[in-house]
């Protein structure tokens, strides 16, 4: 069981990590995942408080992408329509996959300007580019806290114990 356990959470670890830098899969609530599997497949290395260290990072995980991209949104000069229709178009891109994930803050801003805030197509140009680094810019900070659950990972099963 204890084999079982390491090769079921290091694969969830693996993915997880691969995760965090595709925005199709949700890379840190799978590393979570992995650290609970362990947890009860391994009994004695990992420490609750590690556990409960990944479910919060995964959870602040979703509030980093959609702050990144209303923020990157907001310093561009979106307005509030636009900053909406940024954080409207990453949930809608939900369902039409990475082109979706990628293009939806962009053009969900673009069209909130455009539309409901009257600016003109340069102005809007500018917020949906603001949301799309809101984009990269999330993804980079996903990734910079999935090194830290890994590195938290390894301390605690090898240096903690």
């Amino acid at each position: 069981m204890v084999l079982l356990g390491w090769v079921l959470s290091l694969l969830l670890l693996a993915a997880g990590f691969l995760g965090v830098w595709l925005p199709v899969v949700p890379g840190l609530p799978l590393m979570a995942l992995g650290a609970f599997v362990h947890k009860l497949l391994v009994p004695g290395l990992l420490s609750w408080w590690t556990v409960a260290v990944f479910a919060v990072v995964a959870a602040f995980g979703f509030v980093v992408d959609f702050a990144a991209t209303a923020l990157t949104s907001r310093r561009a000069g979106a307005t509030k329509a636009g900053v909406g229709g940024a954080v409207v178009g990453g949930l809608v891109g939900l369902f039409f996959g990475l082109p979706g994930l990628l293009l939806g803050p962009v053009v969900g801003a673009a069209l909130g300007e455009l539309v409901l805030s009257r600016r003109s197509p340069a102005e809007a140009a500018r917020s949906g580019v603001g949301a799309g680094a809101g984009v990269v810019l999330g993804s980079l900070a996903k990734g910079l806290l999935g090194l830290g659950l890994l590195v938290l990972f390894v301390l605690d099963c090898l240096v903690f114990h």
